[in-house]
């Protein structure tokens, strides 16, 4: 219905996308006006593009991937036009608290050492595991938003994992579990 230009269709993808896209654009830049800008710009694209768009088979991997584009893109305009490093192109994936349901004061205590560790991996990791298990994405799909073959992805989440369990206190790693974190 969207490639034929039913704004219905529009609508009901931003509707329902909009609340991951914007967490995930959140995670890659932490700059709320880039990421509203960058989800409005991607929509306006794809609505202007629909007649050369292929049938999509799973649309939150393409608009997520859209979107990481479209962040990159307006991070480069701006550091034209201020004077921001080349530090800030990276997607720094920062986890909170927020990430995680929390109920009592021990699994905050916990919370907050896997928090630690978990803003210690680097970009890649900390992304991958990001989209590996907070947006749920398979290997596949991960590698096609991040632009990189499912190997690299792969090694990106072992070593992320791996490094994870050499920092963590059992309590922590057992917190983890809890929440499907790790594998």
């Amino acid at each position: 219905m969207f490639l034929k230009g039913d704004e219905n269709a529009l609508g009901y993808f931003f509707r329902k996308y909009h609340p991951d896209l914007f967490r995930y654009g959140m995670k890659l830049c932490g700059n709320s006006d880039i990421v509203k800008d960058s989800i409005q710009e991607m929509f306006l694209k794809l609505w202007k593009n629909r007649e050369f768009l292929s049938d999509i088979k799973n649309a939150k991997p393409y608009l997520l991937k859209a979107l990481r584009r479209h962040i990159q893109t307006n991070l480069e305009m701006q550091l034209k036009y201020s004077a921001l490093d080349n530090s800030s192109l990276y997607f720094l994936i920062e986890f909170s608290s927020e990430d995680f349901v929390i109920e009592g004061e021990e699994e905050k205590e916990n919370c907050k050492k896997v928090l630690e560790v978990l803003n210690q991996l680097g970009h890649r990791q900390r992304e991958a595991i990001y989209l590996r298990f907070f947006e749920n994405l398979d290997f596949t799909t991960i590698s096609q938003v991040m632009d990189l073959n499912v190997q690299s992805v792969r090694n990106a989440l072992h070593r992320g994992l791996q490094t994870m369990r050499e920092l963590m206190t059992i309590e922590s790693f057992l917190f983890l579990i809890t929440y499907n974190l790790a594998v």
